[in-house]
């Protein structure tokens, strides 16, 4: 059966859009729910829609304000194509699933073009398979799952292996994922070249949830499957002893901004875009946005109060005391926004080594922090969600300049110019060849040509940013990626003999969540963590809920990564 969607309201006009690809989705205002609705009409956990044989049906689960289909009050129904679903005061249209689009490359000039635009730009969430054990498998060219529906996975060359690796590094007969009871151990079939946990060639291991080996050029992620109640604290833990005091650290365009008494950002205005968020208007950053934030072709982001709330509500976090919010200007010098960071952190009064939990450019933040201003010392684990280490082709997309190209993949003229006056920005272009002209792979960061002059003084900061970062972690991290989804991960361009860009062409592939690459959000050395999600959803995903519970309760003081 194929997956169907959810469309729910949000106040303003805006929309999320739930991609149905899991047996039974729970509903309700409870942050281990599959899709949360902070409505306080909606009951904790409040519904549940199964995909059976015949179809898709909704099933109330004792709430108090019951579930309306078309506005009939009902305790199970069918759902068909176009039927509207209401709980307590949100209100959901149950669709088939789409085509994935590509990338978007609207044109907007007016204002009512950007509103429009905008309130047809869901926030993308896809609910998969989670409630079964799994396997993720991450090769330089694919990730993929498998799920764990029998007693065992086998896994090798053999054509008839339930995880397939053709290589030539992998035996035919290679290993197998075994079922004991409650716990599930891997083992290797004697293979050529070994089963290797960590540096550790394995013959027989037990696998915990999230725990990770290597067969060949493959890497191998054991998700042991999620239930609502896995996603809490167990009894015993709600003193606070086995959590990690946490800083969360969003992405770009997740931090409240400030003038003065006037909030400017999150805005809802393509003018408040373009003129509030100039580089020379000073703004002052206050905590993060608890808001959807939609940026046509730009920017989707989920709210990041789903992850605070999920932290505070099923961990036991309690804000100031072990966890802390983190905004920071998002415009200006990742640098600049560190050592904001490493003041924030050096007035906490905590002394328990910390963890970081950042997505997307708030990556940067963090490693440049641990990095180059001290913050290995206090920093135990750094859990990193959609980091761009190594760029993004979009960055390049998004301020591609010429007198023949539209603003590919950005709102118009005057967005674009904006963002090219954003230190931050140039920082986020790919670090590697991913731009091809008539003659040869560009290096974006080192070719000063496709840059107009006055903006050239950023791409060298850009520069100097990344040489000082590095590519490695000095502390244990892990990277938690999106995979499957149509990400622009290079470019062929034109240009005259004067570097001036005449024609570009987008590479899309599948291989990334919408806007980083999966190459780029995997650091060498890094565990990992891949999960089917969109970039701005990553941190609302249940899957990777779970990993987080697992890092920030974990027992030991020290984990080596």
């Amino acid at each position: 059966m194929n997956p169907a969607t959810l469309v729910l309201g949000l106040p303003g006009g805006l929309k999320q859009e739930f991609t149905l690809s899991k047996a039974r989705v729970t509903i309700g205002r409870a942050t281990t729910s599959d899709i949360v609705l902070r409505d306080p009409m909606v009951s904790r956990n409040h519904a549940r829609i199964e995909r059976t044989p015949r179809g898709f049906e909704v099933a109330d689960l004792g709430s108090i304000n019951g579930i309306h289909v078309n506005g009939v009050r009902q305790t199970r129904a069918a759902l068909s194509p176009g039927d509207v679903l209401t709980l307590g005061d949100s209100t959901f249209h149950f669709n088939p699933s789409h085509p994935e689009l590509d990338p978007d490359v609207t044109r907007i000039e007016t204002e009512r073009d950007f509103e429009a635009t905008m309130l047809g730009s869901p926030i993308p969430v896809h609910l998969g398979e989670s409630a079964l054990p799994r396997v993720a498998v991450c090769t330089a060219g694919r990730t993929w799952e498998v799920t764990m529906e029998g007693e065992s996975l086998t896994i090798g060359r053999d054509a008839g292996s339930d995880i397939l690796l053709d290589h030539p590094s992998v035996s035919r007969h290679h290993a197998v994922i075994e079922r004991r009871g409650d716990a599930f151990v891997l083992r290797d079939l004697r293979s050529r070249n070994g089963t290797w946990v960590g540096r550790e060639r394995i013959e027989r291991v037990p696998l915990g949830d999230g725990d990770s080996a290597a067969i060949g050029r493959a890497q191998l992620v054991f998700k042991r499957g999620v239930s609502a109640h896995d996603l809490e604290v167990e009894p015993g833990q709600g003193d606070g002893s086995a959590r990690r005091p946490v800083i969360v650290i969003p992405g770009f365009a997740g931090s409240n901004l400030w003038h003065g008494s006037e909030r400017v950002w999150p805005t809802m205005r393509m003018l408040g875009l373009s003129e509030l968020l100039r580089m020379d208007q000073p703004l002052e950053a206050r905590g993060i946005v608890d808001d959807v934030v939609v940026v046509p072709n730009l920017i989707r982001l989920d709210q990041y109060g789903l992850l605070t709330g999920y932290l505070r509500e099923s961990l036991g976090y309690e804000p100031g005391r072990d966890l802390l919010e983190f905004g920071y200007d998002f415009r200006q010098d990742n640098r600049e926004s560190a050592r904001r960071l490493a003041a924030t952190i050096d007035k906490w009064a905590v002394a328990a080594p910390i963890t970081i939990v950042a997505h997307s450019m708030g990556c940067l933040v963090a490693r440049y922090y641990v990095e180059r201003l001290g913050g290995s010392k206090r920093v135990e684990r750094v859990i990193l969600l959609g980091g761009p280490h190594a760029g993004t082709p979009y960055a390049f997309a998004s301020l591609m300049n010429g007198p023949d190209l539209l603003p590919l993949g950005m709102m118009n003229l005057r967005l674009r110019d904006m963002l090219a006056t954003y230190p931050s920005w140039y920082q986020i272009l790919p670090t590697y060849k991913c731009v091809s002209d008539q003659t040869s792979k560009v290096d974006v960061l080192a070719d000063e040509s496709w840059v107009p002059e006055g903006n050239r003084a950023l791409l060298r900061a850009a520069r100097v940013f990344r040489k000082e970062l590095g590519t490695h972690s000095s502390v244990p991290t892990v990277c938690i990626f999106g995979y499957g989804f149509k990400t622009i991960t290079g470019a062929v361009v034109e240009r005259d003999a004067a570097g001036t860009l005449r024609k570009a062409n987008m590479v899309v592939t599948s291989s990334g969540d919408g806007t980083i690459p999966q190459t780029s959000a995997v650091m060498k050395g890094a565990e990992i963590h891949p999960v089917r999600q969109h970039h701005g959803s990553l941190y609302v995903d249940n899957d990777v809920k779970m990993r987080l519970k697992i890092d920030l309760t974990r027992q030991s003081a020290r984990h080596a990564g």
